[in-house]
């Protein structure tokens, strides 16, 4: 038998779903994520609907005028569900909805951040009662949380979607050996228990 290395690549048989950054998206657990940022959209819903049940309009602060709870809520829910939908099903046009949803609501996101500290800055510094400001500050913080999570969450994404590649070349080297070209081997690939 001949005795030199035949090299085989093998970039053309690898399984897309278990290339590298398919494995990278994996690690920032976009089910999870996506599972969280849809409850946090249905909080937020909940809270803007009793918000607007338990106080009237006309002393509500300009976080509930402009309905954000309403808006963020929507936009979170959709890039939670989308964000799900991309980690049972890996492939690249759900990972790059998932990573366009979630730009989208890391800026809305970052809007109801600004929009409820002008609104804790001219609004609930004077008292108006423990159930306004309460509600108030549970979605600011659900607001926060809701801004890590997707920022996290397009991280990912990005490191999957953002490369010049996605074929990994994985190189095989077979090599022939009969115990006749063994004897011929130089003393350094000789087995040292042998040798």
């Amino acid at each position: 038998m001949d005795s030199t290395p035949i090299v085989s690549s093998l970039s053309n048989q690898v399984n897309p779903s278990t290339l590298k950054p398919m494995k990278n998206f994996y690690l920032g657990e976009p089910l999870a994520l996506g599972i969280t940022q849809i409850l946090i959209g249905i909080m937020g819903i909940v809270f803007g609907i009793m918000m607007d049940i338990a106080i009237p309009y006309a002393s509500h602060s300009d976080y509930f005028r402009q309905k954000t709870p309403y808006w963020t809520g929507i936009l979170y829910i959709i890039s939670g569900s989308v964000s799900v939908k991309a980690s049972k099903t890996p492939k690249m046009p759900w990972v790059k909805g998932m990573l366009v949803m979630n730009v989208v609501s890391t800026v809305a996101a970052a809007a109801g951040i600004v929009i409820a500290s002008i609104s804790f800055i001219f609004y609930y510094l004077r008292p108006r009662g423990p159930i306004r400001n309460g509600i108030q500050t549970v979605l600011f913080i659900f607001t926060i949380v809701e801004f890590c999570i997707t920022i996290s969450t397009a991280a990912f994404g990005c490191r999957t979607v953002c490369r010049d590649t996605y074929a990994e070349t994985i190189v095989v080297v077979y090599q022939n050996m009969t115990p006749d070209n063994a004897v011929s081997q130089p003393a350094a690939c000789k087995d040292p228990e042998t040798a």
